[in-house]
C-alpha cells in the first residue's frame, strides 16, 4: 500500500497530525490497536484535560528547547483548531481545559470524524516493527509482514507509559533511523517508598505539601492530596514530583501533614490539648487534626503510650516535628502500568521544532510522547501531544 504521508499512530498526536496533512491527500493512518484513539479515551479520568490556560515551559521537565515551541503554540491556538473540527471546550478554575461534554469520547469521535472527512485513510491493526529508509521515501514493515510505502513518515506512536494502549515501538523505530533516545523513565506516577508505615494506610487520603529531597535539600515540592498505598504514596502532587526521579537515587519524600499550621501553632495546639485532656490516650493526639487512622498510625511511629497527660515537653516538639515534615525513603517510582506519559525520549536538538521534522533523517517527522519532553498534571502533556501532531500535519499538509 503507497501514500504520501504514513502517519504512526492513532492516539492525540497522529490523529491530529492526519487531519491536518490530509488536505493534499494521500495519508494513511497507522495503528496496531483496532481502533484509533484508545489511550485518549482514558484520559483525565475519561473526561480528557486537554490543554491548559496557563501553560508555560515551567510546566515541562526533559529538554529545555521546548519553550520556544510552547510560545508558538499557547493554549488558544488549540480550543481554535478543536472549534474548528465543531468541539467546544470548557475551562475550570485552574486553568484545565476539557471538551464541553466532558468526555473523552467526544474528542476522540471529532478527530477520527475530522480524519474521515478529509479523506485520510487508515488501516489499524498494524503494529509497525521496522522502517527502512529508500531513495523516494520510506518501507515501513509491520509485525504481519505486510508493508507501506510513503514519502513522508510521522512517528506518533506513543511511549511506554500504560503499555495496555502503547507499547514504546517508536524509541527502537527511531534509533534505527539515527535517533538518539535518552533515559527513559516513568512518569506522573506514584512513588515506592521503604518505610512500611504506609501498609496499614492503604486508601487513605489526606491534604498535604509534598517534597523531594535529596542530600538534605529541597529539590521540588507542591500541595494537593496524598494518596497512601501498601508501600507507596501517590496522588497528583506526588506524581508530579515523579518527573523529578530521572537519574536520582537516595532520595526522600517529605510530608507537611498540616500545612496550614507553622510548627510553633502546632506545638502549642498538642500541648493545650494534652493540658485539657490528659486522661485521653495517646493514640488520640491527632484525631481532632488529622485522619483518624492516619493520626493513630504516627502516634505509633512516634512510639508513644499511656496517656496525652504522660507526655512531656520533649514529647510533643517530636510529634509537632513529625507532623510537620514525615520523611519517607524513596525507592523508585511505580511501574509503567501506573505510569500516565514517559520521561525521556528523542533530543528536541535533533527535530526542527517549527516542522516537527527530523535533523537526522530528512521526510521524518517524531511527535508526542517519543520526544524527550514531558509535563506535570492538568492538560500540559495532552497539549504537548495535540500541537506537536499540528505542528507536523501542517508541515505536511
Amino acid at each position: 500500500m503507497d501514500c504520501r504521508v504514513a502517519v504512526i499512530g492513532a492516539g492525540a498526536a497522529g490523529l491530529l497530525c492526519a487531519y491536518k496533512a490530509a488536505g493534499r491527500g494521500g495519508v494513511l493512518l497507522l495503528d496496531g490497536n483496532e481502533k484509533p484513539g484508545r489511550k485518549l479515551l482514558a484520559t483525565g479520568n475519561g473526561r480528557c484535560n486537554i490543554t491548559n490556560l496557563r501553560l508555560s515551559p515551567d510546566d515541562y521537565c526533559g529538554d529545555s528547547l521546548l519553550g520556544d515551541f510552547l510560545r508558538h503554540w499557547p493554549a488558544g491556538r488549540l480550543t481554535d483548531i478543536f472549534r474548528e473540527l465543531g468541539l467546544l471546550t470548557r475551562a475550570d478554575s485552574e486553568g484545565r481545559v476539557y471538551p464541553n461534554s466532558l468526555q473523552a469520547a467526544a474528542v476522540a469521535g471529532a478527530l477520527a470524524s475530522a480524519c474521515h472527512e478529509a479523506g485520510a485513510r487508515e488501516q489499524y491493526g498494524f503494529r509497525a516493527v521496522k522502517i527502512a529508509r529508500e531513495r523516494r521515501g520510506f518501507i515501513i514493515t509491520g509485525d504481519n509482514g505486510g508493508t507501506v510505502r510513503a514519502k513522508y513518515c510521522v512517528l506518533a506512536c506513543g511511549g511506554l507509559a500504560s503499555p495496555g494502549h502503547s507499547r514504546g515501538e517508536g524509541y527502537s523505530l527511531a534509533k534505527g533511523l539515527g535517533h538518539r533516545v535518552t533515559e527513559l523513565s516513568p512518569s506522573l506516577v506514584g512513588l515506592r517508598v521503604k518505610d512500611r508505615f504506609t501498609r496499614a494506610l492503604k486508601g487513605v487520603r489526606c491534604k498535604a505539601r509534598a517534597s523531594l529531597r535529596a542530600g538534605g535539600r529541597e529539590l521540588c515540592g507542591e500541595s494537593g492530596e496524598v494518596i497512601f498505598g501498601d508501600g507507596s504514596v501517590s496522588g497528583i502532587c506526588v506524581m508530579d514530583l515523579s518527573a523529578h526521579m530521572r537519574g536520582r537515587n537516595n532520595t526522600v519524600l517529605r510530608l507537611d501533614l498540616l500545612e496550614h499550621m507553622d510548627s510553633r501553632e502546632l506545638e502549642n495546639y498538642l500541648k493545650s490539648l494534652a493540658l485539657a485532656h490528659p486522661m485521653r490516650p495517646v493514640e488520640e493526639l491527632f484525631s481532632g487534626a488529622l485522619n483518624l487512622r492516619l493520626g493513630r498510625e504516627l502516634s505509633k511511629l512516634l512510639g508513644f503510650g499511656g496517656t496525652l497527660g504522660e507526655l512531656g515537653p520533649g514529647d510533643i516538639r517530636r510529634a509537632a516535628g513529625m507532623a510537620k515534615g514525615l520523611d519517607l525513603p524513596v525507592e523508585g517510582t511505580l511501574g509503567w502500568e501506573q505510569a500516565q506519559v514517559t520521561a525521556g525520549g528523542v533530543p528536541l536538538c535533533e527535530i526542527d521544532l517549527g516542522t516537527m521534522e527530523s535533523r537526522i533523517c530528512p521526510g521524518l517527522y517524531i511527535c508526542g510522547e517519543l520526544l524527550d519532553a514531558d509535563g506535570r498534571c492538568g492538560g500540559y502533556n495532552l497539549h504537548w501531544a495535540f500541537c506537536t501532531g499540528a505542528a507536523a500535519g501542517e508541515q505536511l499538509g
